[in-house]
C-alpha cells in the first residue's frame, strides 16, 4: 500500500480518497487487502498491507487465488527487504 500511496500521491490523489475507494472495491468483492507484519523497528511506521484484484475469471477459487497472490507478493517484498536491510 504504500507503493501505492506513493504512485497516486504524484497524480495528487489523496491517501483518504484512495482509501474510500479501496473500501469499496473490497466491500464489492473487487479488491482484496491483508495485513502484514515486520518486527523490525524501521518499519513501524510503514503500511505494509498488499491489495490485489480478484479475478474470477478461469479461476474455481478466485479468493483463494488472490490470497496466495498476495501471499507470494509479500514473500517476495520481505525476501528483498531482509536481504538488503542492515540495521546498525
Amino acid at each position: 500500500m504504500s507503493e501505492v500511496y506513493s504512485a497516486l500521491g504524484r497524480a495528487q490523489i489523496e491517501r483518504e480518497q484512495a482509501d474510500g475507494a479501496l473500501r469499496q472495491l473490497e466491500a464489492e468483492g473487487a479488491v482484496m487487502i491483508r495485513e502484514h507484519f515486520c518486527a523490525d523497528p524501521h518499519l513501524a511506521s510503514v503500511d505494509l498491507r498488499v491489495a490485489a484484484l480478484v479475478d474470477a475469471r478461469g479461476e474455481s477459487d478466485p479468493q483463494l487465488s488472490t490470497i496466495c497472490a498476495i501471499d507470494a507478493a509479500w514473500n517476495q517484498w520481505l525476501s528483498e527487504y531482509l536481504a538488503n536491510h542492515r540495521c546498525g
